[in-house]
This record gives structure tokens, sequence and C-alpha cells, in this order.
């Protein structure tokens, strides 16, 4: 691989000028400036030559050298010797100073004439642009696209004179005009500079600014498991969350049960738990949207005195998709009507299956109200954790997400944040979104002020310069300067998303799943009644196959509501209507974010247009047709080409299309497609039986005569679902 002149200058730490002359009269090599490549070869004897220097065997003209370097250091040694003087001499007189001055220069010149600089560099940064200048030479470093203008500007130059210099070449460009990397080098050489393209480091809000290694099996510790409360209106979550955090205060915590931010953190066992208050299953799928995942473990709660209900079936759902294990609070099992074993029967028709039945998910009876069995829930709580081994690493750099935000006119921004990584402390540079900051104040679930806040504990920071947006992912980063880069970043990377955003559709689906060995289609199923719901469920589940299957995220009955679009939003899912038609805020909704909405009042239809969709699904299926064959007579070698052959058609026909199999001795040796096939000179769609062509084989050398060329075409074949 070739280096440029200037490239090995610096590694051997040689002014760029001086090392071009050394190659030029001591290495004997024919090299004209320091943009000139070097290859390998002689790469090679520069490397030599320098050991000889460094190292020489025998007296001769590297002992010379040597010496001569000796000599140098000595004066460099006494010139430092000088300096230190100097320093040392704060009180001589003016006279004394003036001799002490003349001796520098004396010895600088002497210096000049006798010392080569080796190992010593020279470099000017341009204050506020990426150029930059090593011994005389102007160096451009560019990162990413740059325009004609701000290349102009960097070079020195004015944009008129680069604009006629490419107008001459037959390229008209204005100033705004995007450059390539080798329009810019070759316009920089004109110029005696020289462009160095730096790596652009790859985006991804922030984590790969982080910088972290990976986590060390020691580094990890149990962290605390993060709890959300979901279910229906009025079955009591905020009763619940309040009764929990009373009790835990009762148990020794001190003041009130004044609750500063959405989170909080109780001790059960001598172990830390973190509820997180959410508005409703709503909101806990923006987050899931916006790429945080927050909730270790869900909290289903259901009144015993009302059974199921449609929001408790959309919560269910919400957490389902999250993918999240569930533990259902049965609450208010102190009223005379309540009726646990209702509650059981009815989630077991969603897929909840009780413990006691055989199956997965744990019930606990508990009244909010009386604080009955609240202990059991949390041991219930433990026990999950445990079972889930959620550890993380808290001496790395803090990784967290903000859960709320706010703009307080005294403070400025604040953000409720829960850690997830690491340990935030009083004056971390922090990232969340498009806004960065320093923290300045940290303060606990209490309202206190801390100065860190560990794994899984919530806290409120001040110190954004902006408000940060809900969901949002904050990190800890190395600098401001590196804070600023990532926002600027990260708002390209959402307004790219924004723009480039795809629509959820049945006819995309084909193309969506292309990559993917086992593939889904999420539905969210809504109808006008609970046994329409019901039968709909069943004819599409139906439709499902060993390679394409039909995933029913949500079934309930009712209007599609806003709900229903951020969890289809979030699940990639398409959402189905039957009797029933979209609120206006759904509609709004869907197409702010690209979710279809299907409709319609017979299911027929609605199956159908499912069954289209999953056949799309399927991978092709082809049959193969046979053309013909060609017999190889002559191989011709052709310069820049490679081996191509004169044949004859000996059976059927062949394309220049088509594909092909050369076989040799009934072997296949190369299955591909032709690069070209000609009649005499010309190019030829097609040749028959008895015609003489000649042809080319892409990809392929190896031809030789007798080898036979067979010609076929693949035909897709339609597939159905079986």
């Amino acid at each position: 691989m070739k280096k440029r002149v200037h490239e090995l200058a610096k590694e051997y730490e040689i002014n760029s000028n001086e090392f071009l002359n050394l190659l030029k009269d001591e290495i004997k090599l024919e090299v004209t400036s320091n943009l000139s490549g070097v290859n390998e070869k002689d790469i090679e004897r520069i490397r030599e030559y320098f050991e000889r220097k460094v190292a020489p065997k025998k007296e001769g003209k590297g002992v010379a050298l040597n010496k001569k370097l000796l000599e140098e250091d000595e004066i460099f040694e006494e010139e430092m010797t000088s300096k230190k003087a100097r320093k040392n001499k704060k009180n001589t007189n003016s006279k004394d100073s003036a001799e002490s001055n003349e001796e520098d220069k004396r010895k600088k010149n002497k210096k000049k004439k006798g010392r080569r600089t080796d190992f010593v560099m020279k470099t000017v940064e341009t204050v506020g642009s990426e150029t930059i200048e090593e011994d005389g030479m102007k160096i451009i470093k560019i990162r990413g696209e740059i325009t004609l203008g701000d290349f102009a500007e960097r070079l020195g130059v004015s944009s008129s004179e680069i604009i006629k210099k490419l107008f001459l070449k037959g390229q008209m460009l204005t100033i705004n005009s995007p450059l390539s990397i080798d329009i810019v080098e070759e316009i920089a050489m004109d110029y005696d500079a020289l462009v160095e393209q730096e790596e652009e480091i790859e985006l991804d809000f922030g984590e790969k600014f982080a910088l972290e290694l990976e986590d060390r099996d020691e580094d990890l510790q149990e962290r605390p498991p993060v709890i959300t409360i979901m279910g229906h209106v009025d079955h009591g979550k905020t009763s619940l969350l309040d009764a929990i955090r009373a009790s835990n205060v009762v148990q020794g915590e001190a003041g009130g049960i004044t609750q500063k931010i959405g989170a909080y953190q109780i001790i059960k066992n001598g172990k830390k738990i973190t509820f997180v208050d959410t508005p409703g299953h709503e909101a806990f799928t923006d987050m899931r949207a916006r790429g945080a995942q927050v909730t270790d473990i869900a909290i289903l709660v259901v009144a015993a005195d009302d059974g199921v209900m449609p929001q408790t079936i959309e919560a269910l759902s919400h957490a389902k998709a999250a993918k999240v294990p569930i533990i259902v609070a049965v609450n208010k099992i102190d009223k005379p009507e309540a009726n646990p074993m209702r509650v059981k029967q009815e989630l077991m028709e969603h897929g909840l299956v009780s413990v006691e039945w055989g199956g997965e998910t744990e019930f606990v009876e508990v009244s909010a109200k009386q604080k009955l069995n609240l202990d059991d829930l949390l041991d219930t709580i433990l026990i999950t954790a445990e079972i889930l081994e959620l550890k993380a690493n808290p001496r790395k750099r803090a990784k967290g997400v903000v859960l709320e935000s706010r703009l307080d006119p005294k403070v400025g921004p604040i953000a409720d944040i829960l850690v997830q990584e690491g340990t935030l402390k009083i004056g971390d540079v922090i990232v969340a979104g498009e806004t960065y900051g320093k923290v300045r104040a940290l303060l606990n679930d209490r309202g206190d002020r801390v100065e860190k806040i560990e794994l899984s504990q919530p806290a409120e920071i001040i110190g954004f310069t902006q408000v940060p947006q809900a969901g949002d992912t904050m990190y800890v980063i190395q600098n401001e300067q590196h804070a600023k880069r990532i926002v600027e970043e990260v708002a390209k990377e959402r307004k790219l998303a924004e723009t480039s955003k795809k629509t959820i559709t049945l006819e995309s689906l084909s193309e969506q799943f292309d990559h993917e060995n086992i593939k889904e289609l999420n539905l969210v199923l809504r109808a006008d009644s609970r046994g329409s719901v019901d039968a709909l469920r069943e004819s599409l589940l139906k439709l499902s196959t060993s390679e394409v299957a039909v995933n029913i995220i949500q079934a309930a009955s009712g209007a599609i509501t806003e709900s229903d679009v951020k969890l289809a939003e979030v699940s990639s899912a398409i959402i189905i209507g039957f009797n029933v038609r979209p609120t206006t805020k759904a509609i709004k909704e869907a197409e702010a974010n690209g979710v279809e909405i299907r409709t319609s009042n017979i299911i027929y239809h609605i199956t159908e247009d499912i069954e289209k969709a999953l056949t799309g699904m399927l991978d092709p299926e082809y049959k193969e047709i046979y053309l013909g064959r060609i017999e190889i007579k002559k191989v011709f070698k052709v310069s820049k080409v490679g081996n191509v052959a004169g044949c004859i058609v000996v059976d059927g026909k062949v394309k220049n299309d088509s594909s092909i199999r050369l076989l040799r001795n009934g072997i296949v040796m190369y299955e591909g497609k032709l690069s070209s096939l000609k009649r005499f000179k010309d190019d030829a769609k097609e040749v028959v039986v008895g015609q003489e062509c000649g042809l080319g084989i892409e990809n392929f050398n190896d031809i030789k005569e007798g080898d036979i060329v067979e010609a076929f075409e693949l035909q897709e074949i339609k597939r159905t679902l079986k």
C-alpha cells in the first residue's frame, strides 16, 4: 500500500521538506513533492536506511551521521541549559539579558546550520476551522460532505476561482454544490495542499459516544427492580401505590409520604424496589415508542368487584407487547361483592393463567384501602426479580431515561430521570435527546438534595439547557464539546427519521419481512361486540402457517382509540376494525405516525385482505425453464476483458439475459450470468440452434474448449396459503 512523503515524514518525526531532500539525496528515490506516493518496496528501503542510521554495524556513513546527530543533541542540551539559567536569573540586569539573547541567537543559528530537525515538528491549528498547517503545507481535514464554498474558504481561495476551474473541466457547480472526495483532493493538489478525510463516527443516540468497555462479570451487581402499575380506571392503581409507600414509611422512613417525582423507592427485607407511576398504559407505550424500556415487571391491577374491563385488556396488551413479566394484583377484596375467582377466569381467556391452575402468572389478592396482603405482593415482586437476575454496572458513566420533564420559571428545565446503568453525580455532563447540560443539583424522590444517584434510583435533575422529552435516553458524556456534537447529530437523525418514516401497510409487508426467517403479521383488532371479536380472532388465527403467522396483539370491543394507534405504532401492527370506526384523535394519530387502519362490516373481506398479505410474505418458489445449450469451440484472450469464447448453439436458444451453467465433462463448474452475447461483431438479444456466436461470462474466466454452456430461466410460481 502506497504512502505519501509527508505521511512518512510524520512517522519518522522529521520536517517534511528535509525528509523529501533526504529521500532524493541519501536514499536516491525519485520523488518530486511531499504529495508523491512511495510504494511498499521503497518504504522498506527507507526503513532499512533508518535502522542503519540508528544502529550502524560498522564505521562509515551511518556512523558519521550518528556522530552528527550526537553533536546536534549536545547543542540542543546547551540551549535548554541556557534557557533554564535565564529562567532562574529573574533579577539580572538588562545588559546580562541582552548578552544572553545574543548567545541564544548564536546557538540557534548554529543549530539551524548544523542540526537536523529530526523528531521536531511544528503544528499550527487555525482556530475555528478544520485546516492545519504542518511544515508549510496546508492540510484540510474533512468529515463527511463538504460544499464548494466551505472548501474554498478552508483552502483560502475564492469560490469563483474553483467554480471556473471545474467549469473548464466540464463540471457546472455552484457555491452550495457538494464535492466528492476525489474532486476535493484533485483541487487541493493544484494549490499544494493535502486533504485528509476523517472517519465519521456512527451515531446511535449517544450510545456510541459513551465509549465504555464491555461490562465485566465482576463489575456487575444486583440492582432494584423497576415496577409499573397498570389497569382500568378506578380499579385502585393510585391507591395501591400510595398504600405501598405509606406502609414503607410506617416501617421506618423519616418524614411524610409526599412524593416529589413520579417514581419512588421502598425497602422490603433489606432490598429496594422502585415504583414508577405512569398516568396510564398510553404513557407506558409512549416511552417504548421512544426506545425507553423502563419497566422490569408490570403489575396489572384488577378490581375484585368489577372484573376485567376494556382498559384492563388494553393495559394487558401493552404489557405483553413490552414482553415484561406480569403480576396480577386483585384489588378491593375487602368489598362484600368481591369475586377474585371471576377475575382469574376472565383473565385466563386473555392468556393469563394463575400458578394455582398450572399457569405461569402470579395472582395476589390485596386491599389498598385496608392495606391487606401488601407484604405478599412485595414478596412476589422480589421473587420475580430474583428469577430475572437483574444486574448492572454501577462503576461506569450513568445512563438513564427521562420519565417526566417541565420548565420551572425559577430554576429552569427540570427532568425526572431513572438511572439504569452507572452512577450519576453532581457535575456530570449529560445528554438527553436534543438537549444537553451539566448536573447542578440532584433531588431524590423525597425532595432531599443528594450528591449521587445509584442504579434503578429515581431523581430530579437540574442543569439541562432545554427541557428534554419524556422517554429520551440520558447519557453521561466526557465533556460539553462532545455533548454539543451529539445533540446536533441526534437532531439530524430525528429529522431524517421523520422525513423517511415508512407507513406500515398490508401491501408493503412482503418488503418489510424480506430479511426475516420467521414472519409475523401483527394485528390490533376492534369489533362491535365481544362475540364479533372472538369470531374475527379465530378466523384470522386460522390463516397462520409454518412460514407466516398472524399475531393478535390486542383484541377488544369498542371504537378504535388513540391508545390502539400507539400500540400499533410501537409494535409495527395493522389495526383492523369490524363494524367500528376510529375516533377523531385516533385518525389524526394514525396519519401522523403512518399507522394503517382498515375497517369493514364484512368479516370475509377482512380475512381475504389478511390472506393476501400473508401470501405476499411467503418466500417465492421458482420453476426452472430449460432454454438451450452452447458448445465452446475456441477461447480468445482479450486484454482488459478476459477470456471470451467462440461458440455454436447445439440445442434450443440462448438469450443475453438468461441464467447459465458452465458444464465440463457433465460437471457444473460455474453458475451465473452472461456478460456478453454477440453475433459476429454486434450484440445479440438471442441466438438459436445452428448459429455461431461469441460470449463472455460474468465473474468467470476459466473457459475451455469443449465446455458446454447451458441456458435457463427461472419462472416464479404464485404461492398460496396451505
